[in-house]
This record gives structure tokens, sequence and C-alpha cells, in this order.
């Protein structure tokens, strides 16, 4: 039996079409979320940004919240792929030099676009119960990641064992305040000197 053939627009299916249409949008998302903000952004600018109609936005996001979610769920796959790349990296390595490099690599991942830091450290914060269960789901994984480095380092006998729950909550706290003040100030101090400033605090707290 023959496969049904696909409709095709422009040498596109449908389902790259709608794949494209949707990957605008998020990158739509992306810049006013990123610039001017989730509150100052409607469906509409969204719409213009992307050159997507209402109608066909509906299609792909029951709403505007739902934009957010996707969009930060864009950016916490690359924090999340970037620092496990480094944990795998350096995995026989001394458990300074490993802390150092997943900081190092969640850092420049959100830092080095000013619109990710922004829906990471701003936008998101208290923007909905739903958006807020993301955020937190996404700081409890870099605990566990902390806690797994810790243990990790314990039983090599490179460390005493601590809380190290309390060391990444109090660790994530200080990042969401630093990087959030490095946005906010004018002159802007050089984005490696925040980096380098956090990952020396990361080591000190895992390892003193």
């Amino acid at each position: 039996m023959r496969e049904p053939s696909v409709r095709r627009y422009s040498g596109r299916s449908v389902e790259e079409w709608k794949a494209a249409r949707r990957e605008r949008l998020l990158a739509a998302a992306l810049e006013l979320f990123g610039t001017d903000g989730y509150p100052a952004t409607s469906v509409e600018r969204l719409c213009t940004q992307a050159k997507v109609s209402t109608r066909h936005f509906y299609h792909e996001f029951q709403n505007k919240e739902a934009v957010l979610l996707a969009v930060h769920a864009q950016v916490i796959e690359l924090a999340v792929r970037s620092t496990g790349d480094a944990l795998r990296r350096t995995a026989d390595r001394p458990v300074r030099e490993r802390i150092a490099a997943a900081v190092d690599s969640y850092l420049r991942t959100i830092m080095s676009d000013l619109r990710r830091a922004r829906i990471s450290f701003v936008e998101v914060v208290g923007a909905s119960p739903a958006v807020e269960e993301q955020r937190i789901a996404f700081r409890n994984l870099l605990i566990r990641n902390v806690r797994d480095v810790g243990d990790t380092a314990v039983e090599r006998g490179e460390i005493k064992r601590k809380d190290f729950r309390f060391v990444a909550l109090a660790f994530f706290g200080a990042v969401n305040t630093v990087v959030h003040d490095w946005m906010l100030t004018d002159p802007r101090p050089p984005e490696q000197h925040i980096q380098n400033s956090l990952r020396d605090l990361a080591v000190e707290m895992l390892t003193t």
C-alpha cells in the first residue's frame, strides 16, 4: 500500500511551515521579553515581530504565558546542556576544576545574551504559578547537580561532607542578585569579571 503524499507549499510540508512559524514566535519572544519585558509585550506585538497572524499564533500557543514558558524552556535547555557537558568533560578532574568548569559554562550561556539573562533573572520571577513552577524545577535540577558533584568529591576524599543543598541555594541566590544587579548597572562591568567572581565564590563555598 502506498504512503499518502504530503501536501507541500512552496517546497515545505504543513508541519515544516508550522515549525518555522513557531520558531519565529519564539525568536520574537526572546527579543521582546528580553528587551521590553514580558508585561509590556502583547500577543499582537509578538505576532507583528514574528510576521504571524494572531489566528496562527493561537494555533501554536494557548496564550502569552505559554510563549514565556517555551522560550524560558529553551534557555533552560541551553544551560542544562552546557553545564552537563562541562561536568562530563571534567568527570575525572579535581572537584575545584569541575565546579569552575560547570559554573563558567552555566554563566556563559546565560550572560552571553542579555535577553536570556533578563528572561532568566527578571521576567520569569513571579510571572505566574506555572512559570514559577518551571523556574523552581530548573533551580532544583541545578541543586541536584551541585549535590552530585559534592557527593562525588566526598567519596574521593577531596572535601568534607556538608549540606550541599544549602550551599547550592545560597550560591544560586547570589547568582540571581549579582547578575540582576549587573544587568541594571550603567556602565555595566565586564561580563568576564562577574563570571570569574561567581566562579571563585562557588569553588570556595563547596570546598572550604
